[in-house]
């Protein structure tokens, strides 16, 4: 049971980093960190580059440093970057200001809202915000707005004001409510869609944060090019090879599979509040997040994870029932 155990909380933690996100959303993290749109998408390609090269340094030092080790030093270097990151979003993100109210009477008889995002609606909301709102006129400011209708919720992509490319926010029953009632269970169990699609449409918040200066935005790239790097020397190269010698071979089959059933489970979890989340709580909250969940990752590698490099698949399997007989003999 004990290699078992080790094997879903480590490939949970792995899910649990971020990665996905991370990688995912990468472009738009950079975007509403202070980069331009050419300079977020540059600094993806230079992330994706990072991912790369410390990909194929993991697959040279797994059989030198081992498993474990690389496992320690990766998680513990992701902790310290997540951190980073964090700290860099949360010193404009602590001046966002909520302008739900302004927003909601622009909703029009039929529930629906379309309107462009650019300065002069910006100096509108704040305005309409008080003395908080005030404080960021004449800021380049991001805007997302999280709205529901009856038990469902949803999110608008993020935009800025100083962007003059943004398409038209356009938000109504229709983008919040899900098309049928089988996607409505899997998106809220216990929602009754007949009655939402009755329900008035309701601003729950339009959040407009400061958008931070280039130098901000470069300082979050690098921390997330430090991030990928230590997943992809560590977790990105080990992980698989590690668990697949640990576990053992009577049980392999079905064990893996729970554990890769974990795995998914708590990627699909992420996958499924990270937006709303960073809508909610801005990304600081989840960057601080995925750090804590990490911290379970590093304690669990570097003190319970024994080393399998050079080692064969009895003499893994020894080491656990050595550590079991001695605890039965143990008064």
């Amino acid at each position: 049971m004990i290699p078992f155990v080790l094997a879903c909380v480590i490939l949970a933690c792995n899910q649990a980093t971020g990665v996905n996100s991370i990688i995912g959303y990468n472009a738009n993290i950079l975007l509403q960190s202070g980069l331009s749109d050419v300079q977020a998408h540059w600094g993806y390609v230079l992330f994706t580059i990072v991912n790369f090269l410390m990909t194929i340094g993991g697959i040279l030092l797994v059989d030198r440093k081992g498993r474990k080790f690389l496992l320690s030093v990766g998680s513990a270097g992701i902790i310290v970057s997540l951190i980073c990151t964090g700290a860099l979003f949360r010193r404009t993100e602590k001046l966002r200001v909520d302008s739900a109210a302004a927003v909601q009477s622009l909703v029009s008889a039929d529930q629906k809202i379309v309107f462009v995002y650019d300065g002069k609606t910006a100096q509108t909301l704040l305005a309409a915000s008080g003395d908080a709102g005030k404080a960021l006129s004449g800021r380049p400011t991001s805007l997302i707005v999280i709205y529901s209708c009856g038990d469902f919720r949803a999110a608008t992509q993020v935009v800025r004001s100083d962007d003059a490319s943004e398409k038209p926010i356009e938000i109504s029953r229709e983008t919040c409510l899900p098309a049928n009632k089988v996607v409505g269970f899997f998106s809220n169990p216990f929602s009754n869609l007949e009655a939402s699609r009755q329900a008035p449409l309701r601003i729950d918040d339009a959040l407009i944060t400061p958008v931070p200066s280039a130098h901000n935005g470069w300082l979050v790239a690098i921390s997330l090019f430090v991030f990928m790097a230590f997943f992809a020397i560590g977790p990105g190269v080990c992980v698989w090879l590690a668990l697949s010698e640990l576990m053992p071979t009577r049980i392999r089959s079905n064990g893996m599979s729970i554990a890769l059933l974990i795995n998914q489970a708590v990627s699909t979890g992420i996958a499924a509040t990270f937006l709303p989340t960073v809508g909610k709580y801005g990304y600081s909250t989840m960057f601080f997040g995925f750090a804590a969940c990490t911290v379970i990752y590093f304690i669990t590698a570097a003190l319970f994870l024994p080393e399998t490099k050079g080692k064969t698949l009895e003499e893994i399997e020894a080491h656990f029932e050595s550590g079991r007989k001695i605890s039965l003999i143990a008064p």
